[in-house]
This record gives C-alpha cells, structure tokens and sequence, in this order.
C-alpha cells in the first residue's frame, strides 16, 4: 500500500527546510497514479530510490529514474505518478534558503525538475553514497552536513523578511506596502525574487494565497462558511469569480470539485 509520511525538521536546520515529506510505494506491486501536488511556493530536493516515478509538468511526462533531482517553483499543479518498488524522500526547503545554497538562477528552473549536481555539484556529490531509501540515514545527513554546504549571501534576510511577510498575510500584502516595509523598491524586490525564488513577488504571493484557501477546504473548521463567496474573501481575492478563475488555472479543478484525498496534502499539523 502506498503511504505518505512527514517528518518536522529540529531547529537547527529549521530556518532553511521546512520538512521532509515522504512518498513510499516500495510495499505496492502496483503504481500509484495521479497523485496530484499543488504548489506551495517551496523548493524541493528529491532523493528517489527503486524503479523511480513518472511526473507530468504541463501535461507532459518526465520520467524520473533513481537519483537525487531539485525542484524549482511550480505555478500549477503536478501530477505524478509512484512506480512500484520506489520510495521518493523530499526535502522541502523555504524560499529563501536558495539564496544560500547556490548561484544558479532559479527563473531557470521554473515548472522544472533537473538533477541536483546542476544546482550544487557539491551537495550531490557528497550525498550520492547515502541509502537514499532510509529517511532517517537522509535526516541525519542534513544535520550534519547540510549547514556545509550554505554561504553567506546579503540578500537572504530581505528575502526572508519578504516570504514571511506575505505567508503570515496569507498572500494578501500588497508588494508595494512590502518594498515600502523592507526599505527597498518594487523593481528590487522583484529582480530577487526572480534571481532566488524564480517567481515575481505577486506570482508567488498568488500562490500562498490560494494554498491559504486549499487549507480551508481541505481542513474545515466546524464554524466554517461552506459558501465560495465566502472562502474568496477568507482568503482576501477580489471576488468569488477571480478566485475561481484563479484556482481553476493553478489546480486544474474548480473549487466546488475540489476532493482533498486526490491530493498529496501537508498535513494539517504542519499546514
């Protein structure tokens, strides 16, 4: 049987990865198909081992044998499919911790997965002997290794400072009151999203916001309001009818067929 599993970082590697989430079908004879994951604005390093997995990115598949691959920012949801024998162990770093971890420019790997060693040869090189099946051999690395591999970098607390600007107002600061806060210009700001995290401000702004909005239908409270209209304005878009455009475009379903167990979601304590 497939499962899906999640680990919570420690605090000392917890201002650069948020988690490790786990998808293991090495118990399955079978694959397990359209699994969908939806963008979230995090990267992901993914350590695959066995017959490997098949992904969709814009409709088109990408055969992903074993080995260790990076994941730039998604703008839509992906579709992937778990070949049986295969445990695909994924690293989930923040946004920000890019600036730290490479020089590569991440506009480049917008709705792309490519293999680690173009983002850093290093890391991969070192991490190449690990059974990558074992999460906890891939955690205990991370602890005390991965610190190794960062650098200084004078624009990570701007980034910083950014991202969680807008996760903590699910989306909804406005860029110019951001770069007003920060100290610097729209035009700045946006070169280093661009640079680091490969979206603009706004783009990945969007996407906290609607993953705001998927939480909500995914995870109710009792006191909720059921209604559209009222989940657009919980999740601060204009309209029901922007927000529906909105979520159809990134999902690729409409909110009201939205089904939460058709997704690969975080789980709520993490969320």
């Amino acid at each position: 049987m497939f499962k899906y599993n999640e680990f919570i970082i420690n605090e000392s590697l917890a201002y650069y990865i948020k988690k490790i989430w786990i998808l293991d079908n090495l118990s399955n004879p079978l694959p397990e198909n359209n699994r969908t994951i939806v963008p979230n604005g995090c990267f992901n390093i993914a350590f695959i081992a066995g017959q490997g997995a098949i992904v969709y990115i814009d409709q088109k598949p990408l055969r992903l044998s074993q080995g260790i691959y990076f994941c730039g920012q998604a703008t839509q949801s992906v579709i992937v499919d778990i070949l049986p024998a295969t445990k695909v162990n994924m690293v989930q770093l923040f946004p920000w911790a890019i600036s730290m971890f490479t020089n590569y420019d991440m506009r480049l790997c917008k709705r792309k997965i490519i293999p680690f060693k173009n983002i850093n040869e290093e890391f991969e090189n070192e991490a190449s002997s690990l059974n990558t099946f074992d999460e906890n051999q891939i955690l205990a690395y991370l602890y005390n290794q991965f610190t190794d591999f960062l650098f200084k970098n004078e624009h990570t607390l701007l980034l910083y400072k950014a991202c969680i600007s807008i996760i903590n107002s699910h989306g909804g600061v406005s860029i110019k009151k951001l770069s007003e806060q920060l100290g610097c210009s729209t035009r700045y700001l946006q070169k280093l999203f661009l640079q680091y995290v490969g979206l603009t401000p706004k783009e990945f702004s969007i996407i906290i916001k609607l993953r705001n909005a998927i939480d909500l239908l995914a995870y109710p409270s009792s006191k909720a309001n059921s209604s559209l209209t009222q989940l657009a304005m919980d999740s601060d878009f204009y309209d029901q009818a922007h927000f529906i455009n909105t979520f159809k475009t990134i999902v690729r379903t409409l909110p009201g067929k939205f089904i939460p167990s058709e997704f690969l979601l975080a789980n709520k304590k993490i969320n």
